[in-house]
């Protein structure tokens, strides 16, 4: 039965006409206590709001909405299920008991959660679960939680259970429920360290800064060192630009240090085709990161830098500009540029000849410069079953500090072809063989310079004299089976003629052999022409097979790597596998066999079991005589509440 009724409203002694829609298999109105009843199937319609019901009342002088039994309510995208829903329809707040909410990534159930105006729930005696199961393996009960829908959740105290047991107490817990960034509080985390004692990490401020930008503002407190604070922020001006900026500091309480770290990297895109980069790392000493990062063992050797670079196209013209201070804090080795500039001419082609050309300048931590010049031509074009190339260079380099300008050039040529041999047999499933032969000849020169002595700067060339002949043969033998072709083996074999000497340099010998889909060995080695013998010779061997039993997948790779010499052979051998034992339970394990020490110089072994919601990941891991282990167990839809052996480390080993 479908039933429509229309009320008449009177306010403020105006007239105003509205419509409720009702429906249900059987709709009593009593007039006497303007009470309507909807049995069987109940369903009423205003505006946004929606509800179904077994029984629904609605009282229509006090618009007051009444459901029970199997109840669902609707408005806008808020869809609430309970037992039982009181509502009224002008004041927009209700109350629904023993109810569910589908919110972020999960549910909200509650005894009674009270629905306010503004998109604000109130429940008592509630849980948060992202388990779709009922009753959830898992929930977090709290007695008092407000949720404002699509902005945050505040709840007093929280326990989380697990098949009904608690396992972990928070006094409160905020979480964001906004679809975009929003400000909050940073979970912070806990452990210890032998360097820094005790201590709690991440206690800080979530600030967003508009649309395109936001920054945390944090503290770590270390029982042994103080407090050490940090300032991060990024920002994103599409499509102008983008960047970080990161710093920490402390005054560290044992020995009064003060140590820091800075770090920018800001890339801008500015008009005209301009690219300006900046960028900065740098600390107070080269142990700060290794000393205040968990699980490092050996201190780093790492440069710190700072500087910039701009890149920009301007009539045809690339320029590339840098400004850098690089200086590796162990060694005291500097290197700068300050600044760098390349220019790159624009190409120009007549058919088959391109023409190029370039300069330089480069100031670096000697506080001398020198400048540059070169060009360069080159012709490249195929003649019958030949390719050939024509080209030579020009440089000039001016060097300040010796006051020495110097003019040299060279040139090259090269000639190519390919070649096919086809057989005219097959063996078993294999019905042709085909060989793929690519000979190479090149020369290049470059006269005798005239006597100098110079330092040269980075990106000059000195110049040497240089007459050599190169030759390459490239072998590609493949096979076809069925309509498929297959390269099955390949050898390549380079080497030179230098006439000043009269003598050819090392044969360069390289191969492949593929056996199926699973197996591959390459092959390296040189030979002198003079004294008939082999350089040291390499032999790498591939193994990766990839299947799946029932639906678990599997994947094995095995490298084996052995070196000979004339005194010695070295092996060294890789083993993967990675495979799922259970529908639930994965394994990862990588290990490296040393043949020369005859043991297992690394490995690890990682363990990873879905816990439907949850996942929960070990992994034992081995170098040398050190060892570690990881013990971590995530929740799949909100990956950021986990628990770590960070986080446990007071209690771990």
């Amino acid at each position: 039965m479908i039933f429509y009724l229309f009320v008449f409203l009177f306010s403020n002694s105006s007239f105003s006409q509205e419509t409720v829609d009702y429906r249900g298999n059987k709709i009593v109105f009593r007039i006497d206590s303007s009470l309507v009843s909807i049995y069987g199937k109940a369903e009423a319609i205003y505006g946004n709001l929606h509800v179904w019901a077994e029984t629904l009342n609605y009282y229509l002088e006090d618009k007051f909405l009444d459901a029970r039994g199997e109840v669902r309510f609707l408005d806008g995208n808020n869809d609430i299920r309970a037992k039982r829903m009181t509502y009224y329809i002008e004041r927009e707040i209700g109350i629904a008991y023993k109810a569910k909410t589908e919110i972020e990534k999960g549910w909200f159930y509650g005894e009674k959660i009270r629905y306010l105006k503004g998109k604000v729930l109130k429940i008592s005696n509630g849980y948060y679960t992202t388990c779709e199961f009922d009753p959830p393996h898992y929930w977090f009960y709290s007695p008092n939680m407000r949720v404002n829908i699509d902005e945050d959740l505040v709840a007093e105290p929280v326990i989380l259970l697990v098949r009904g047991i608690p396992l972990f107490f928070l006094p409160f817990w905020f979480h964001p429920l906004k679809k975009e960034r929003s400000s909050g509080i940073i979970t912070p985390s806990f452990g210890s360290s032998s360097y820094e004692g005790k201590y709690i990490e991440d206690i800080g401020w979530y600030q967003t800064l508009g649309p395109h930008a936001d920054a945390i503002i944090s503290m770590d407190y270390y029982t042994k060192m103080g407090i050490k604070g940090h300032l991060s922020t990024r920002w994103k001006l599409f499509p102008y630009g983008d960047g970080t900026l990161s710093g920490s500091y402390i005054k560290e309480r044992e020995s009064g240090k003060e140590r820091w770290s800075l770090k920018v990297n800001n890339r801008s895109r500015l008009p005209g085709n301009i690219n300006l980069n900046i960028y900065s790392d740098i600390a107070s000493d080269n142990e700060y990161f290794s000393d205040y990062e968990i699980g490092e063992v050996e201190k780093l050797i790492r440069d710190f830098s700072y500087g910039g670079n701009i890149k920009a196209v301007i009539l045809g013209f690339s320029v590339y500009g840098i400004v850098e201070h690089r200086e590796n804090v162990r060694t005291g080795l500097l290197r700068e540029k300050w600044p760098s500039i390349n220019i790159t001419f624009p190409y120009i082609n007549f058919g088959i000849l391109n023409l190029r050309g370039s300069s330089k300048y480069i100031r670096d931590e000697s506080k001398h410069w020198g400048a540059g010049i070169q060009g360069g031509a080159n012709i490249g074009f195929n003649f019958f079953v030949f390719n050939l190339n024509v080209g030579s260079r020009a440089f000039n380099d001016y060097y300040e500090r010796e006051d020495v300008s110097i003019t040299h050039w060279s040139s090259n040529f090269s000639i190519k072809t390919r070649l096919y041999g086809l057989s005219i047999f097959g063996i078993g499933p294999i019905s042709k063989f085909r060989h793929v032969i690519t000979p190479s000849i090149s020369a290049s020169y470059a006269p005798e310079p005239d006597s100098f002595v110079v330092e040269p700067f980075s990106g000059f060339s000195r110049p040497v004299g240089k007459k050599s002949l190169g030759l390459s043969l490239n072998n590609l033998f493949q096979c076809k089976i069925g309509e498929n072709k297959y390269d099955f083996a390949s050898l390549s074999l380079n080497t030179s003629y230098q006439p000043k000497n009269d003598r050819f340099s090392l044969i360069s010998l390289t191969g492949n052999l593929w056996i199926g889909r699973y197996f591959r060995q390459r092959y390296s080695t040189s030979y002198n022409l003079y004294s008939e013998e082999f350089g040291d010779k390499f032999v790498t061997t591939d193994f990766k097979y990839r299947t799946s039993f029932e639906d678990k997948p599997l994947e094995i790779t095995l490298t084996h790597r052995v070196k000979f010499t004339t005194d010695e052979r070295i092996q060294q051998a890789d083993l993967g596998i990675r495979l799922n034992i259970t529908p639930k339970w994965g394994v990862n394990i990588k290990t490296h066999y040393d043949f020369e020490m005859r043991r297992i110089t690394s490995s690890r072994i990682a363990l990873t079991r879905d816990l439907h919601c949850w996942e929960l990941g070990m992994s034992y891991n081995t170098f040398g005589d050190n060892w570690d282990y990881n013990i971590r167990l995530e929740l799949k839809k909100l990956p950021e509440v986990k628990l770590e052996r960070g986080t446990l480390r007071t209690l771990l080993p």
